[in-house]
C-alpha cells in the first residue's frame, strides 16, 4: 500500500470532525466544514491549475472530463492498449467509442503510433500515466495540436508525479485522478478532475451535481452557467472523503521522493545484471516505479513466481492482458447494446505487457526491506538467466 500505509491519527481526527458536524454532504448541513471545497482548492494548487472538481471515483473523473470537454455522441477517443477497463467505461458513459492504440517500452501510449488512427470522428486522446510514471506527453501533445484533438490525461495512478517539471494531469485539456484504496492518496474511493479551462470546469462541476442542482444555488463560486442548463448525474465527493484527502496531500511529496529513491537504489544495485527496465520518459518526476521487461511471457511468469515465493510483491501488469482483451470490451458490449466491432489485435503491445514484471514498493519500507528486494531480485534474475542458458 502507498498512501494508506501512512494513515494515522490525523485521518481519524479529520473524519471525526466531519462526523461530529453531522454535515457529510458537501453542499449543506448543520455545521458544514467545506472539506471538499478545501481539498479542491489545494489539489488545484498542487497541480498548478486554476480548477479542480472532486468526484466519486477515477472513472467518474474521466467521464466528467469528457463531458466537460463537450464530446458529441459517437465520437472516438484513442486509448492505449495497456490500461484499466475504467478508461473504456468512461468513454462509453460519455457516449463515445474507444479506439485502441499501441504502447511502447514505457508501457504507455506510443507517441509515434496513434496519429495514424485519427479520423474525422476522433475527438480526444487519453494518454495514461501508468504505475506512477508519466507518459511521454510532449510528442502526444504535438500530434493532438496538429489535428485539433482534445487531450485527457488519465492520472489515476500518478497523483504527485511530474513530467519534465510539470505536474501529471495538468498538461492536457484536463486530467483525471483516482483516490481508490491503492492510490498515492486515498479515501477508499474518490476522484478529481483538474483543468485550466473555465468552460470545462463549469460543465464538469455541473454534470457531477445532477446538472448543477446544488452548486449553482449554493456553491456558485465553483463556476458559472455558460451554455445553458443540462441534465447530469450524481457523482459528488463526500465531505469525509474531502477531509481524508486533504490530510494526505502534505505527505505526498515526501512519500514519492522516498519511493523514487528506493527504485533508483534497486536499479543501481542490479546494474551488473542483464536487466531490461521499463523506459521512463521522465525518471526524475516518477513516483517510484520498479518494472522490468522479461525475455518473454513465460520468463515473466517464472520471475513473478520466484519473487512472490521470496515474499516480494510482484505481478505482471493487468495479468498481461490488454484492455481490449476484456471480453465485454472486445465484443463492444455495453449495457445498452453492441456499440463497436471487435478491434484488431495489437500484438506488439500484447507482447510488451505480457513481459512486464512490476515490483510493489511500499511507503513504509525500511532499508532492510529494500535490501531484501534487491537480494530477491538478484537471485530470481540469476536463476532465470541460468535456466535460459541450459
Amino acid at each position: 500500500m502507498r498512501g494508506l500505509a501512512l494513515w494515522g491519527e490525523e485521518e481519524k481526527a479529520a473524519a471525526l470532525e466531519v462526523l461530529e458536524s453531522r454535515s457529510l454532504f458537501r453542499y449543506y448541513g448543520p455545521a458544514l466544514q467545506h472539506r471538499v471545497a478545501e481539498f479542491e482548492r489545494r489539489f488545484a494548487a498542487v497541480h498548478e491549475a486554476p480548477y479542480a472538481v472532486g468526484v466519486s471515483s477515477g472513472t467518474a473523473a474521466l467521464t466528467c472530463a469528457l463531458i466537460g470537454m463537450g464530446m458529441p455522441a459517437g465520437a472516438e477517443v484513442i486509448v492505449p492498449a495497456a490500461t484499466f477497463v475504467g478508461c473504456v467505461s468512461a468513454v462509453v458513459a460519455a457516449r463515445g467509442v474507444p479506439v485502441f492504440a499501441d504502447i511502447d517500452a514505457s508501457l504507455t501510449l506510443d507517441p509515434t503510433a496513434w496519429e495514424s488512427l485519427v479520423t474525422e470522428r476522433t475527438f480526444a486522446v487519453m494518454p495514461v500515466h501508468l504505475n506512477h510514471a508519466a507518459a511521454d506527453m510532449d510528442p502526444v501533445l504535438a500530434v493532438a495540436r496538429r489535428h485539433g484533438i482534445r487531450v485527457l490525461e488519465d492520472a489515476a495512478q500518478a497523483c504527485g508525479v511530474s513530467y519534465r517539471g510539470r505536474p501529471a494531469g495538468s498538461l492536457g485539456d484536463a486530467g483525471a485522478f483516482s483516490f481508490q484504496l491503492e492510490k498515492n492518496i486515498t479515501a477508499g474511493e474518490g476522484g478529481a478532475v483538474v483543468t485550466g479551462d473555465p468552460l470545462i470546469h463549469d460543465r464538469v462541476a455541473r454534470y457531477q451535481d445532477q446538472g448543477g442542482q446544488f452548486f449553482t444555488s449554493r456553491g456558485g463560486e465553483r463556476g458559472g452557467t455558460e451554455g445553458g442548463p443540462f441534465l447530469g448525474a450524481n457523482l459528488r465527493m463526500t465531505e469525509i472523503a474531502g477531509a481524508l484527502l486533504s490530510v494526505q496531500l502534505d505527505r505526498l511529496p515526501g512519500m514519492l521522493t522516498r519511493l523514487r529513491d528506493i527504485a533508483r537504489t534497486v536499479r543501481k544495485e542490479l546494474s551488473g545484471l542483464d536487466v531490461t527496465w521499463r523506459t521512463l520518459p521522465d525518471e526524475e518526476g516518477s513516483g517510484g516505479d520498479l518494472t522490468l521487461l522479461a525475455e518473454d511471457r513465460m520468463a515473466a511468469r517464472r520471475l513473478v513466481t520466484r519473487l512472490t515465493a521470496a515474499g516480494v510483491p510482484a505481478a505482471t501488469l493487468y495479468q498481461g492482458r490488454t484492455v481490449y482483451q476484456n471480453p465485454a470490451v472486445h465484443a463492444g458490449r455495453t449495457a445498452w447494446g453492441t456499440e463497436w466491432t471487435p478491434p484488431a489485435r495489437l500484438r506488439a503491445s500484447e507482447a510488451l505487457l505480457g513481459r512486464s514484471v512490476t515490483v510493489g514498493l511500499g511507503a513504509t519500507m525500511t532499508d532492510d526491506d529494500v535490501t531484501h528486494v534487491i537480494d530477491s531480485l538478484r537471485a530470481a534474475l540469476t536463476a532465470g538467466a541460468a535456466g535460459s542458458a541450459r
